[in-house]
């Protein structure tokens, strides 16, 4: 998608949007009995704790870095997951979802038509809440529409979304360096995560939700 987006008509960005919306939905109507990485949860050893599956995700990939050497805020992102997860235990559904989608650099476009053809980095896929796919951190109405609902717009959800842009900020910064993926986008994942810490220090009383 990255090298047609700058040639998207608005409509064709809307339509796109609506279907990837409707894509978020439909994934997300697959259900599982606990929460985790697809290995997790086929070797069962989910969790049956949005909240604990979750910490638990995001600490093995700071593991992974700390082990690597990877230049992070490890105590400030620790500290602000510690205090807003809270929030995570509303979500009691394990959905099937897919992080990265919506993500420019793997979504497929047809070139002729400019609609949907496929994905790409489906490995990030997990059972968890079906609004951490990327595409819904800051959602276009086609998205919504395309989705069938609107998310909750209260402190424990705007808590979810700034702990999800932390993991999948993280997430970046990792296999970027891991893969060798180019340092433009190392930069860009290790913005993101400065800005959404710095957001995420500004929410106060999540706790209140436990």
């Amino acid at each position: 998608m990255q090298e047609l987006e700058s040639a998207l008509t608005m409509q064709e960005r809307d339509d796109l949007n609506r279907a990837l919306g409707s894509l978020a939905r439909e994934i997300g109507q697959n259900f599982s009995s606990s929460f985790g990485s697809l290995d997790q949860v086929a070797c069962g050893s989910g969790k049956q704790s949005w909240r604990e599956a979750f910490v638990t995700l995001l600490e093995g990939i700071l593991r992974d870095s700390e082990d690597a050497f990877v230049h992070l805020p490890y105590a400030e992102i620790r500290n602000q997951v510690r205090r807003l997860s809270p929030a995570l235990e509303e979500i009691t559904s394990p959905q099937l979802v897919i992080v990265g989608l919506g993500r420019p650099s793997q979504v497929v476009l047809n070139p002729g038509s400019k609609k949907l053809a496929g994905l790409l980095g489906l490995e990030n896929t997990l059972w968890g809440d079906v609004h951490m796919a990327e595409i819904f951190e800051a959602p276009s109405p086609a998205v919504l529409e395309g989705f069938g609902t609107r998310p909750k717009t209260n402190k424990a959800q705007v808590a979810r979304q700034l702990l999800y842009a932390c993991y999948r900020a993280v997430h970046q910064v990792t296999i970027h360096y891991y893969r060798d993926q180019g340092m433009a986008a190392e930069i860009d994942a290790r913005r993101r995560l400065t800005s959404v810490l710095a957001e995420m220090a500004s929410v106060d009383g999540v706790c209140t939700l436990c």
